[in-house]
């Protein structure tokens, strides 16, 4: 048997490795179970003999075989085995189909076309895993905020208000949000988000839609949330409920409903909350929604410093997941998975909680962590490419954490601050530049021109293939948002992959996410809440 060069044979291996799945335990299978199908087509020398790493887990492997001549195929258990034949055709091609792990398979002695298809089954486990989370978030629907508004809500009357604390208190306001709620996101933007592959929606709402009885807000948002929550059914996609604002702010800013002091940790605040989560559970908890709920996030966006303590977060944690969780078992589903964002640490900072808990077998208690390259000095200063390989470097933190407790990258977005040099390939950091041909991404994004497109593809790529690679899943910020923080727009645009697994410049986290140092300056880069900066982004188009 004619033996493969070596370039042949580690452009082979390097090809096969970046199919293997980097994380997650052992799963059972369900019926939710999503896939995902890469093929390549790649001509081998004849003879040769080709060898499938292990991996931890399920994958099913097709290899056509097309030829000029007879073939014949084998497969062992063990790599270092000789293959022995075992399928034998006349025909031109043939087929085998979900082979062994560790298997060889030796090419026939006439010239042939190997064609690699790799289907990877993100399936759920008996605890209600959730598979990987394809998913978008619904921002400014149930939560206002103000600078993502599209459609003149905060005009007129509404000109002087800056959250929807503010908002609710103005007359007219019901109406207003009634024309909001129904509008601003349909079951028809359910539908398209499900012909783009995207399997999950993560959606903001207050506090107060459960719990109206100290505030001025005003409710009705639940009643939406329900119907998404059909809309989703009726696409076959999950929903991660997400409560983004927490009684007394947890944040001080906008995304939390009410911009100024953060009280969430004062008073009886903390308490009020998980009561909140107790109800919110103890509906979202029913057998009813069992098929879609897949998730509940316990705060958004909490901050570390100033008013906030961190190790009373991670008490509020522990005693939330546990109250919650009985609220939801309580009420038929003790399966349902309970999440909570990292309040801007390092993952390592809550490895230790699974443990404390008893989820290490379960997997029940997931962490979210929102993952941004706009902000910071630092940010502003890398071109296109630089922005690339920090998203690349993202892999080895992720997959550090999804190890010890399943890790969803519950923000991001495709927006960086860079402009494209007229020979259209190079960048510079930057909103601005004086080139005769430079375009940036500060312009209004139905101007960019071909090379921006293109760039921005890259570095939204690039994030994909961190996160498919390293963790549990991820949720794009947001369906509809100003420039390149839409997913419609971008997908309008073809800037987004069209289906989200397409890959128009695979490989460039070197097949596995990344391989770096990780989160290096992730502290920094997450030091600050993502909308609090936003605020002050003035180049948004």
């Amino acid at each position: 048997m004619a033996v493969m060069n070596t370039i042949q044979r580690v452009a082979l291996t390097a090809l096969l490795l970046c199919y293997e799945a980097r994380a997650g335990p052992a799963a059972v299978r369900r019926s939710y179970d999503t896939t995902t199908t890469v093929t390549h087509w790649h001509t081998l020398v004849a003879g040769s003999t080709i060898s499938i790493p292990s991996s931890s887990r399920s994958y099913s492997r097709g290899f056509s075989l097309q030829t000029t001549a007879p073939v014949a195929v084998g497969y062992s258990n063990n790599s270092s085995e000789t293959p022995s034949p075992n399928n034998t055709t006349s025909a031109q091609s043939t087929t085998l189909s979900s082979l062994p792990l560790n298997t060889s398979v030796p090419l026939p002695s006439a010239s042939a076309t190997l064609n690699i298809t790799s289907t990877k089954s993100d399936s759920v486990d008996s605890n209600n895993s959730t598979g990987f989370l394809r998913g978008v978030n619904v921002g400014n629907w149930l939560i206002l905020e103000k600078w993502m508004d599209s459609t003149q809500l905060f005009s007129g009357n509404f000109g002087d208000a800056s959250d929807q604390y503010t908002f609710d208190q103005i007359s007219g306001s019901q109406s207003a949000l009634q024309q909001h709620w129904s509008t601003w996101f349909t079951e028809a933007d359910v539908q398209k988000l499900a012909s783009t592959g995207i399997n999950a929606l993560r959606i903001p709402i207050g506090w107060w839609a459960f719990d109206n009885s100290s505030a001025p807000y005003q409710q009705g948002a639940a009643d939406y949330l329900d119907q998404a929550i059909g809309w989703a059914r009726n696409a076959n996609m999950k929903v991660w409920i997400d409560s983004h604002g927490s009684p007394g702010s947890q944040n001080g800013f906008d995304n939390s409903g009410h911009a100024g002091s953060v009280d969430w940790q004062q008073s009886d605040n903390i308490e009020k909350t998980i009561t909140i989560l107790e109800t919110m559970a103890s509906k979202y908890g029913s057998p009813n929604y069992a098929d879609t709920v897949v998730g509940l996030e316990l705060v958004n966006e909490p901050i570390s410093w100033g008013a906030n303590q961190f190790s009373t977060t991670q008490q509020f944690a522990r005693e939330a997941y546990s109250r919650v969780r009985a609220a939801a078992a309580a009420a038929g589903n003790p399966n349902l998975n309970i999440v909570m964002h990292d309040a801007f640490q390092s993952g390592a900072q809550w490895t230790t909680l699974p443990s404390e808990l008893g989820t290490t077998t379960s997997r029940s208690f997931h962490l979210d962590t929102h993952m941004y390259q706009v902000f910071t000095d630092s940010d502003k200063s890398k071109d296109q490419s630089q922005h690339i390989a920090e998203a690349c470097s993202w892999g080895a933190t992720l997959a550090s954490t999804n190890a010890q407790l399943p890790i969803h990258v519950g923000e991001w977005t495709a927006t960086t601050n860079f402009c494209v040099n007229p020979d259209g390939t190079s960048t510079i950091a930057g909103s601005s530049c004086y080139q005769d041909g430079c375009r940036c991404s500060s312009d209004p994004i139905e101007s960019w021109n071909d090379a921006l497109k293109e760039q921005t593809r890259r570095f939204v790529e690039a994030q994909l293939d961190a996160f498919e690679e390293n963790a549990s899943g991820y949720f794009f910020w947001a369906y509809k948002g100003p420039g390149a923080w839409g997913f419609e727009k971008l997908i309008d645009l073809g800037i987004f992959p069209n289906p989200v697994t397409d890959r128009k410049y695979p490989g460039q986290c070197g097949g596995g996410g990344g391989s770096g140092s990780g989160n290096n300056g992730g502290a920094q880069r997450r030091r600050r809440s993502a909308r609090e900066v936003r605020k002050q982004v003035s180049w948004i188009a």
